[in-house]
């Protein structure tokens, strides 16, 4: 009698361990199409000059030396 409920207390550790496991590796569902991200705003007033990345002399790949 103490066999038997021995051997059903280690297959029901055996089934649990092996639920956990299978639960861990898993991937994790995509989450709702309904939420999306706050849209991000990004400052576009002043900045920089833009210039070429090339010297005067090199000139550019399209014949823009005169830059």
């Amino acid at each position: 009698m103490i066999r038997k409920g021995l051997i059903a207390f280690c297959a029901i550790v055996v089934v649990v361990i092996g639920v956990v496991v299978w639960n861990a590796t898993t991937q994790p569902e995509a989450p709702a199409a309904g939420a999306a991200p706050e849209r991000q705003h990004f400052d576009l007033e002043g900045g920089q000059e833009m210039q070429p990345r090339w010297g005067r002399n090199e000139g550019g790949a399209d014949g823009t030396s005169g830059n």
